[in-house]
């Protein structure tokens, strides 16, 4: 569990220590404790993405976007991408503690999560 997030956890605080200094807003707003730790982790979270992304192989046929992938094709998610969706976050390339969507793909999802996400 430890070598499984020791790396991405210390990217994390690096990079979002650097994103708050490049947004002093959003900074003050935490520091007048305008939002809340936990706000900021998660959109943090979904705004770096730091993860490169998720392979998967495809079990069935299916149509995205006009490409068939068929059965048995590896395919590559860049979880980047999927956390700035822009049919789930309005505005998502701006860095928001108040979005009302606190939900992200950072870890993964369903028995693909990242065994180190609880550090």
């Amino acid at each position: 569990l430890l070598i499984a997030g020791h790396e991405t956890t210390a990217n994390m605080i690096s990079l979002g220590t650097f994103t708050l200094l490049n947004h002093p807003e959003q900074l003050e707003a935490l520091r007048s404790g305008r939002t809340t730790t936990a706000a900021v982790v998660e959109e943090l979270l979904r705004f770096l993405s730091i993860a490169e992304g998720l392979q998967r192989l495809a079990t069935e046929d299916i149509e995205v976007a006009g490409t068939t992938i068929r059965e048995g094709e590896g395919v590559f998610f860049s979880t980047s991408l999927i956390n700035r969706d822009t049919e789930v976050y309005e505005n998502p390339e701006t860095l928001d503690w108040d979005r009302p969507s606190r939900h992200h793909l950072a870890f993964g999802f369903g028995v693909h999560q990242c065994l180190g996400q609880n550090l």
